[in-house]
């Protein structure tokens, strides 16, 4: 329920409040009076002239009188009323018996007995007729009605008053706070001009938003300024972790160089002996060429694995796998694990850097590696895939897995389970990053002696873009 209403609510009763109390105070100030003023002006003349005539009069039915020294009751009045004249005059008797001065007024009519000395009759009854009662009523009903009419003036009056001086001005406040609470500037708030309390409050406040957005601005400015530090830290971690991760492969880089280098050198010198056949010839120099291809394309991995400028767009999730996974063969079967790459060969999309996705699934494999205990060989499986509207990256390993400890702080950085010196700390945290940068999630399952599955969730299509 709104204030407004509230208010209205709370002004009627208080003003029905007072309507019933005046009504209670009339009622209780009239007594049992349900006859026209002017029908009990009537009576009393009535009462005090014993040649009244009840034909000529407008508001008197019957009289009943009992004169002095008799008791005998001598009356006047329709003869429907015969019964109740007499009941009339007997009571009059016994009143008059009492020596007492008695009044007594209803709407049926009115009795008089006078003091015991002094001329005219000892008591009177004075009989009204329906049009003294109906007059009555009708004058209570205007009474009634006009009470009505002043309340319902007086509610809207007081209603009219407050909203213009209480409820717009604390609507204007209230919208002005919830355009701070927004974070916009809202306009100023113009008080009534009479210096009372409501506009003191409103300037006030005026000062306080003035204050408020002051602050706002300078804090947005130091957080913007904080939020560019941080980014170019989080870009420099990314970059570390990259040169970190290719020096995890360099040596296998250099033993991948080294097997077609020999090829290579062998078939060099059998050449500069000469005397060879033009068939052996072809063959040495085809064993070079070869040698250089492949050469050519580790050299090339390594490139497109190093730091360098990149336009988000859209991407094969599949061949980034495919890529890591080249570049973390060597290492798989230097421990003995199987390298294997699962589902389709085209994945499309993902919309980002394939580059920065490359690096975090190439920490996913290398930290799934690693997982399995040297020597005791194991499989590590690696492929993308769409669910639904969302593009996933799954890598998953047979190793020793995590306990609920090292799960739930996995991503923290710098957080390590290798001994000094053997790890950054960075691998998952820089693959979460990676993937929130994105728009997606990094969602890790695990538990000790069952492996590790991580999935990288990414948004495809114009999701993936708007993010």
């Amino acid at each position: 329920m709104s204030l407004r209403l509230r208010l209205l609510l709370l002004i009627a009763a208080i003003n029905v409040g007072l309507l019933l109390l005046l009504l209670g105070a009339g009622l209780v100030a009239g007594g049992d009076a349900r006859v026209s003023a002017a029908a009990l002006l009537e009576a009393q003349r009535a009462a005090a002239d014993p040649g009244f005539e009840i034909s000529q009069s407008r508001y008197v039915r019957s009289v009943a009188r009992l004169p002095r020294n008799t008791d005998k009751v001598y009356v006047q009045g329709p003869a429907s009323d015969e019964r109740k004249l007499e009941r009339m005059g007997r009571r009059l008797v016994e009143l008059a018996a009492r020596e007492e001065v008695f009044v007594e007024q209803d709407s049926d009519g009115l009795t008089i007995v006078y003091p015991a000395a002094g001329g005219g009759d000892r008591a009177v009854y004075v009989g009204f007729r329906e049009a003294a009662r109906e007059e009555a009523l009708q004058q209570l009903r205007n009474v009634y009605l006009v009470l009505f009419a002043g309340t319902v003036l007086l509610i809207g009056v007081t209603f009219l008053l407050l909203n213009r001086v209480v409820l717009r001005p604390l609507e204007k406040l209230a919208a002005a706070s919830g355009e701070i609470a927004a974070g916009r500037r809202p306009e100023r708030v113009e008080g009534s001009g009479h210096n009372d309390e409501m506009d003191r409050l409103i300037g006030t406040f005026n000062r306080m938003a003035a204050e408020v957005h002051e602050y706002q601005d300078h804090l947005e400015a130091r957080v913007l300024d904080a939020l560019g530090r941080v980014q170019a830290a989080e870009g420099r971690l990314v970059v570390a972790q990259r040169l970190a991760a290719t020096g995890t492969l360099a040596a296998g880089i250099a033993h991948e160089i080294n097997n077609p280098l020999g090829g290579i050198a062998n078939a060099a010198r059998r050449l500069r002996e000469g005397a060879l056949s033009h068939e052996k010839q072809e063959e040495y120099l085809e064993i070079i060429l070869d040698g250089l291809e492949r050469i050519r394309i580790i050299v090339q991995r390594v490139l497109d694995f190093m730091p360098r400028a990149s336009q988000p767009r859209a991407f094969n999730a599949a061949a980034v796998c495919r890529r890591a996974a080249d570049l973390a063969r060597h290492s798989a079967e230097g421990r003995k694990v199987r390298l294997e790459i699962e589902g389709p060969e085209t994945v499309e999309g993902a919309f980002g850097d394939p580059q920065e996705m490359q690096q975090a699934v190439l920490n996913l494999l290398l930290n799934a590696v690693e997982a399995i205990p040297d020597g005791r060989g194991g499989e590590v499986k690696v492929g993308a895939r769409r669910e639904g509207t969302d593009v996933v990256i799954e890598v998953a390993d047979d190793g020793v897995g995590m306990d609920e400890d090292t799960l739930r702080r996995c991503v923290d950085l710098f957080y390590s389970t290798k001994g000094a010196g053997e790890g950054t700390g960075l691998g998952l945290s820089i693959v979460q990053h990676i993937a929130t940068d994105h728009g997606g999630s990094l969602e890790i399952d695990s538990a000790l002696g069952r492996g590790t599955r991580i999935r990288i969730r990414l948004p495809a299509g114009d999701r993936g873009a708007a993010s």
